[in-house]
């Protein structure tokens, strides 16, 4: 059956209509980075992620969180094993895409649209009808899938530490456990002016263009939206400490309540032999470390574990050529996460160098050093909005 000129004429005009009617409300009503904030954290029936106040790409898990000032990194601090899973949560989505757009957030990634005749797109060269990749897109109109479908188009990623036992909590301090992350999100460059929002859009979907003032930002692999902190519950915290012990080279040290032998020793590179000590040492300091290939001789401390699941460990400190502020360590040498009881049990090491002295053949002249060993055990709990100022 042929649709004459009138009905044809009638169809337009109804979805013209129509069109106006859903267009009118996102022009007339442009949700403001306040708003967008707002409507995320409202989406949260526990409010249990903190807002960066300088929001970057980096996930600072395992550092250290201040009211005033976010994420503290700690430069003695090692390095912290991380996991990244997706997110198909619709409320933690719907949560991260709106902080996204409040803090002035734009899609970097591209991906493949439907494109249909009289739909107007800016961004790279399409056809009309047929599928096609699009790159840097912003969609001036079309259809809305509302804000959860929007947000599970977005790459929302929830970062966290492949064992909470890693990270090195202290107690009444919150460590940052959680980065919920927009994989495909970046800041504008430039520091006050208007940056265009886009919408991720999907076949058979589309975005709505939205504004907002953006700050000095960063580009890198995503945008980090918010933060879940935990710390140390006071009242299951546990610690049995050995006190300051003399150190004695070529004398072993046992502390038998933590399954554990000490022994001091000092290791000399031969002359000529144009080899490195060991690679597996690890060096009291990140200069000795980075210089570890041009050491000629290290008091090596060595620790060794009754418990044959545990390997032994190897602490070295520079013994020549020497490095200034380089004679003290003090970190976990092991950590468990305890299934009957959720304990984190793990233990830490003071050592300190407090005097020594090689002689031109590179042997001992002075040593004098003291080792602290204490064992911890503890349950974390989450920190909330407003917990931190009890």
């Amino acid at each position: 059956m042929s649709i004459g000129p009138k009905e044809n004429h009638g169809r337009l005009k109804k979805m013209s209509t129509l069109i106006i009617l859903f267009t009118l409300p996102l022009m007339g009503c442009a949700v403001t980075p306040m708003e967008a904030h707002k409507q995320g954290m409202e989406s949260l029936t526990e409010k249990e992620y903190f807002i960066p106040s300088k929001p970057v790409d980096r996930h600072f898990i395992g550092c250290a969180w201040s009211k005033q000032f976010g994420p503290v990194e700690d430069s003695a601090s090692s390095d912290i094993r991380i996991k990244i899973e997706r997110s198909f949560d619709t409320m933690k989505q719907n949560f991260a895409y709106n902080l996204g757009l409040s803090m002035g957030g734009q899609t970097i990634q591209g991906t493949t649209v439907e494109v249909k005749g009289g739909q107007k797109t800016k961004g790279a060269a399409v056809e009309i009808k047929g599928r096609q990749p699009l790159t840097e897109t912003t969609v001036e109109a079309g259809l809305e899938g509302g804000k959860a479908q929007k947000s599970q188009l977005e790459n929302v990623q929830i970062i966290s530490p492949v064992s909470l036992a890693d990270v090195p909590f202290e107690p009444d301090i919150p460590y940052i456990t959680e980065a919920l992350r927009l994989g495909n999100f970046e800041l504008k460059s430039q520091a006050g002016v208007k940056a265009g929002v886009t919408a991720s859009v999907g076949p058979g979907r589309a975005g709505a263009k939205a504004e907002t003032l953006a700050d000095a930002g960063t580009a890198g692999e995503g945008l980090v939206v918010a933060y879940k902190l935990h710390r140390i519950d006071p009242k299951t915290y546990s610690r049995q400490d050995s006190g300051r012990i003399t150190l004695e080279l070529e004398k072993t040290i046992d502390f038998p309540k933590a399954d554990l032998s000490l022994r001091p020793q000092l290791r000399v590179i031969e002359a000529g032999a144009n080899k490195p000590l060991p690679r597996n040492l690890l060096w009291s300091c990140d200069q000795a470390d980075a210089r570890s290939k041009d050491m000629v001789a290290a008091w090596v401390i060595e620790l060794r574990s009754m418990d044959p699941k545990r390997k032994s460990l190897q602490i070295a400190f520079p013994a020549f050529p020497k490095i200034g502020d380089c004679q003290n360590f003090s970190g976990v040498i092991y950590s468990r996460i305890d299934p009957l009881t959720d304990k984190i049990i793990r233990q830490k090491i003071s050592i300190s160098i407090l005097n020594e002295e090689l002689s031109d053949s590179l042997k001992p002249l002075k040593w004098e050093a003291q080792v602290s060993l204490a064992d911890e055990s503890f349950n974390i709990k989450l920190v909330k909005q407003g917990d931190l100022g009890k």
